[in-house]
Formats: structure tokens, sequence, C-alpha cells
């Protein structure tokens, strides 16, 4: 699989006290400390008024980090628009998408701000690729990606995943995979032990 324009999503386990207006300015936030040292961050919009949406984009050159609230799930997702520097596999390519969205979340769950409102789950995330030409929605691309997912989920968790669900439902549709891992760990732990 040679797509860069990888997209993760993980998921926020009770957003019942979350307003989406709380993430404008955390994401001005970090924009001011240069917490994304590795992106060129261009701008903060807020889409909260779009139902199932975006909600809050940070935008940057190299991707775009959002509260998303697709399918009334609220999470935060990374979708990748450049390609990655010295990731040259797709399993590298998947880490390098992986530890940003990781780390994103947990400067949230340490956000001061949200005084302990947001806790992110990490038994199950969510892989789609923004790229309808080199990754069509078929069973064909699935399993193109299919032993590398489950090699990066063994890497994290130490264990295959649970269970890999491809989203097959339109051959129109990105191509999207929902994985369930085997355990819960820490944010801590899974950037640990995710590839520099």
């Amino acid at each position: 699989m040679d797509s860069y324009k990888l997209a993760v999503k993980i998921f926020v386990e009770d957003a019942s006290s979350l307003h989406g207006h709380e993430f404008v300015p955390i994401f001005h936030s970090w924009i001011q400390q240069k917490k994304l040292s590795d992106h060129l961050v261009i701008d903060v919009a807020d889409y909260e008024h779009v139902h199932d949406g975006p909600g809050t984009l940070l935008i940057t050159f190299e991707a775009n980090i959002a509260t998303d609230h697709e399918d009334g799930r609220l999470g935060l997702l990374y979708i990748r628009k450049q390609p990655i520097k010295d990731a040259e596999t797709f399993r590298h390519r998947l880490h390098a998408v992986i530890r940003p969205v990781l780390q994103a979340a947990q400067w949230l769950e340490v956000d001061a701000t949200l005084a302990g409102k947001i806790k992110f789950r990490t038994d199950e995330f969510l892989l789609r690729i923004y790229d309808r030409l080199l990754a069509p929605n078929t069973a064909d691309t699935f399993a193109a990606v299919k032993e590398d997912l489950a090699a990066v989920t063994t890497d994290l968790f130490g264990a295959p995943p649970l269970s890999m669900e491809f989203n097959s439902s339109s051959p129109e549709s990105l191509f999207e995979v929902k994985v369930k891992t085997p355990g819960a760990a820490t944010l801590g732990d899974l950037l640990a032990k995710i590839r520099q």
C-alpha cells in the first residue's frame, strides 16, 4: 500500500460533559506553545454547527487534527495530507499517523481547562485512507493492509487485534477499518511503544 493519506480516529469514552467550543482555545494554545513542532500550523476552525461533522479543526500543512463527531461518536481524528519523511513502508506510515493522534489525545486528557472531562478509549480505533485511487474501498485493499494493521496493533498491545471490521458498505466510500484491540492501555504506554 503506497498511500500516505492515512487517518486514524480514537474515541472519547463519555462526551456528555464536553462542549465543542472548549477545544478552540486549547488548539490555539497548542499553536502558541508550538506543541506540534513537526507540523507547520496554519489555523483553527470551528465547525461545531455541522451535525456529525468535524467539530473543531486544527489545520496544518502536513495534516488536520479534528474533534470528529461522525456517526454521533466524538473522537479525535488525525488526517495526513503530505508524505511522511523516512516512512518508506505502510507499517511505518501507520506508526507515523498513530503517534500524533495519541499525543494530542494525551494533551487533551491532562489539559487543565477540561478539568478531567475527557478520557479516550484505547481499545478501539478507526483507520481510514483518503485515497480512492490507491486505496479503493474493496476487499483487495483490505487484504493489502490487513497484515500491517495487525502487526502495528501487536506492536502496541502485545497481541493481534480482536477484530478488524472492514466497512464495505459502498464502493464510493473511503476505505475504512474499525479495529478492536485486546485490551485498554494508557495513552502514555502506547506512546512509549510507538515507533519514533
